[in-house]
């Protein structure tokens, strides 16, 4: 299992010649202006990211925190990906649409039961929820997305750690047990995040086949 703690930013950057550059904008630290990255993510099930999105205002509370939640239709597992871009270089969606079309994997359950901060860009930490164990058949989806990504000249990171973002903050968090909150993954997504508006848009979808 590769795992490390990563910010979020990280995850979606890497190496390579055929990195595209971040926004001039982006270079010195955050702006007003949108722009956007492009990544592969399980979204999680209504029910369990209202859950979530309930977990979160009680840490928020009891942790002293004022940062503002993601919110239920943002809450996801990230896997792999790429940004940031203004507007992307041509054939980059298309590219990563064929990646995932690519995927035959099954559908596996996962869960998170604990609570991590994890350092960020610009002075930011994040709340996340995290698991006690590892997670094979995740890091297997991830593994193959990472893969699929290199050998099609794409940076993709290969530092992977579980985690779904809560909030940003520049207050530390604790770091706790939680009660464990499962769910299957049917299916996993393309995402265009247009930061500094909050969104996100999902480009496509791909189901993971029946165990």
């Amino acid at each position: 299992m590769r795992r490390s703690s990563p910010d979020q930013f990280d995850l979606f950057g890497g190496g390579g010649n055929t990195a595209p550059a971040k926004p001039s904008s982006q270079a010195e630290g955050p702006s007003d202006a949108a722009w956007n990255s492009y990544f592969f993510a399980i979204v999680l099930p209504p029910d369990i990211a209202q859950s979530i999105d309930a977990l979160g205002r009680q840490l928020r509370r009891s942790m002293g925190l004022r940062g503002k939640l993601i919110g239920p239709d943002r809450y996801h597992v990230s896997l792999c990906g790429l940004g940031a871009f203004g507007e992307a270089p041509s054939g980059i969606v298309d590219l990563l649409k064929q990646i995932g079309a690519s995927i035959r994997e099954p559908g596996f359950d996962i869960f998170f039961d604990q609570t991590a901060a994890f350092s960020g860009s610009y002075g930011k930490r994040s709340l996340v929820l995290t698991a006690s164990d590892t997670l094979p058949a995740l890091i297997t989806l991830q593994t193959r997305l990472h893969d699929a990504m290199q050998a099609a000249n794409l940076p993709a990171d290969a530092r992977f750690t579980p985690h779904i973002t809560l909030l940003y903050d520049k207050r530390p968090a604790s770091q706790i047990e939680i009660p464990r909150l499962s769910f299957t993954v049917p299916d996993f997504v393309l995402i265009r995040s247009v930061h500094g508006e909050s969104q996100h848009d999902h480009l496509a979808r791909w189901p993971l086949s029946s165990r």
